[in-house]
């Protein structure tokens, strides 16, 4: 009798045929429920990225509709997809910079220039001027060749001057009621916007003479011409030369 040969897996009896065969199939499905469940996990995880990308999509349409144009040779309209705005335009995660300080400073330049005086003028009845500018005016020496108007008065900004006065001008908040100023053997140009003191010669006139308390220009001594301040009661005689 022969002795039955040594078990070559630790000494534990081999395997029948029929053990193999059940160890086999219990292998196998095992790795077929594991290929069962990967499965099951890999469809829910492609059913949850299909389902975020339809979200995204739905936002993205909500947020920038498409852009529709019209194509001039043949009127049809064509629709173009619209650019997606990146997250951060779409939720922005800053906040900008406030520019109130800037604005109020803009503000408060504009009403110290606002709050600034008006020009004024140191002018007072009786003296001559030459010219006269939007903020200043020119003063001469009556008389002289420069002079052209007196200051008959002054007065505040919209004052009324009498209604004989030659001419008026404001400037900041001061008004000024001018005439002519005659010197009395002087000529004068008189027929361009502004009187001139010029030559005694063709295109001027000479003060021959000046009446007070008189309206009446036949009282010039040597000619029926003047100029009648009515208002005022005064009359410049005048002859050409």
């Amino acid at each position: 009798m022969t002795d039955p040969a040594p078990d070559e897996d630790g000494g534990r009896a081999p395997l029948s045929q029929q053990d193999k065969r059940a160890r086999v199939g219990a292998t196998a499905a095992a790795i077929a429920i594991a290929a069962v469940v990967t499965s099951i996990v890999l469809g829910i995880g492609v059913a949850a990225l299909l389902a975020t990308a339809g979200s995204d999509e739905k936002i993205d349409d909500l947020a920038a509709p498409p852009a529709v144009e019209t194509t001039a040779s043949t009127g049809a309209t064509a629709t173009s997809p619209a650019p997606v705005a990146p997250p951060s335009v779409l939720v922005p995660t800053t906040v900008p910079p406030s520019t109130t300080s800037s604005a109020v400073g803009i503000a408060g330049s504009a009403n110290k220039e606002a709050k600034q005086a008006p020009p004024k003028v140191e002018v007072a009845a009786g003296e001559c001027l030459s010219a006269l500018g939007d903020k200043d005016v020119t003063k001469a020496s009556c008389g002289s060749s420069e002079s052209r108007y007196k200051v008959a008065s002054t007065g505040p900004a919209g004052a009324a001057c009498p209604a004989d006065s030659d001419s008026s001008h404001t400037i900041g908040e001061t008004t000024m009621c001018l005439d002519i100023d005659w010197v009395v053997g002087s000529c004068v140009d008189v027929s361009g916007d502004q009187p001139q003191r010029t030559d005694c010669g063709p295109g001027g006139v000479q003060v021959i003479s000046i009446l007070p308390d008189t309206v009446d220009v036949n009282r010039c001594p040597s000619a029926d011409r003047g100029f009648v301040y009515d208002q005022r009661r005064f009359v410049v005689c005048i002859g050409d030369r």
